[in-house]
């Protein structure tokens, strides 16, 4: 997928608040398949892995970078190569769900349900990934949590609407009332749901970052610690995850950068009418977010900018997909 030209703040930056484009080869995907005789290899969310598929894309094969197969998929419907975490992934036979390792160990067997909502069209989530030795998993319509050898850590229970996966060694759930709450590694419940959202992006949440989670109350966001404590009032309109010390808030039209104990260390000065928003995936949520000190914070090609919002409102029109 092409990203377009964004405007970037470098940290070094923050006070004269320079502004500077990455070049369009940075956004190039990394990922050199090895040449085999398989009739498509694809990557993984791991860098030394990948995919063999036959004619009918059908897994084959997991290979390594020189194309020697490690573990054979022969027999499964489908695998999750992008959800590859603790050296375990989701794989799919006959309709159900079950976990190998990167040997071609099947360490969960393949007995636990879809997690699919088939009254959702664009949810594609057949499975969780792995995450901290935690998978959620879902039997006889009720989800549960167990370890990557198959123990189970949370007996299956329909408590929750849902259980996402683990950062920091929490994880957030959703009551039967729609409130977002968060459980430990041992399924114990330690923030009662009790708030109307938490933050993330159209590809999940992200949970507990640098000791802070993003949760929502009423109509304004605020970070709380993992003792439920309130950490930053409820007093923004969009925020994002604690990354290198700092977040993304926007309030009253403009973004900024916090810190932990809510001081300003970038000033409100980034519009958001220059943030576009990606009706079909998640990419917008980036802006930001500080990665190897430096954030996205703009659209700076303004002919680009109304390119995609074109594409966007055909997607709306013609597709019936979501606008957002």
């Amino acid at each position: 997928m092409t990203l377009y030209p964004t405007c970037l703040l470098p940290v070094t930056a923050i006070i004269s608040l320079t502004a500077f484009a990455l070049p369009a080869q940075a956004y190039e995907g990394e990922c050199k398949p090895p040449k085999t005789n398989y009739s498509s290899v694809s990557c993984t969310s791991d860098d030394n892995l990948f995919v063999a598929d036959n004619d009918n894309y059908r897994p084959q094969a997991l290979l390594n970078r020189q194309g020697k197969v490690v573990a054979s998929l022969k027999g499964y419907d489908v695998i999750d190569h992008w959800g590859i975490k603790d050296g375990v992934f989701a794989v799919m036979k006959n309709g159900k769900v079950g976990y190998m390792n990167t040997q071609g160990k099947l360490v969960v067997p393949t007995i636990y349900d879809s997690m699919q909502d088939p009254d959702d069209k664009y949810d594609e989530t057949w499975a969780e990934s792995p995450s901290q030795n935690r998978i959620v998993v879902s039997k006889n319509g009720k989800l549960g949590i167990i370890d990557t050898s198959n123990k189970v850590i949370m007996p299956f229970t329909n408590k929750y609407n849902s259980i996402e996966s683990f950062s920091e060694g929490m994880a957030p759930v959703v009551s039967k009332s729609y409130k977002w709450g968060f459980i430990d590694t041992d399924g114990k419940e330690v923030i009662a749901p009790q708030y109307d959202a938490t933050n993330g992006h159209f590809g999940g949440v992200y949970g507990f970052s640098q000791g802070l989670a993003g949760m929502k109350k009423g109509d304004k966001w605020g970070y709380i610690t993992k003792t439920g404590k309130v950490a930053i009032p409820f007093v923004y309109d969009e925020i994002r995850p604690f990354s290198e010390g700092i977040a993304g808030v926007l309030k009253g039209g403009k973004w900024g950068f916090i810190d932990g104990a809510n001081k300003t260390v970038i000033p409100f000065k980034y519009s958001d009418d220059n943030v576009e928003r990606y009706s079909v995936n998640y990419m917008g949520a980036s802006y930001f977010i500080f990665e190897d000190n430096v954030a996205q914070v703009a659209t700076i090609i303004r002919k680009r900018y109304v390119s995609i919002k074109r594409i966007r409102r055909w997607l709306v029109d013609r597709l019936g997909w979501p606008y957002c």
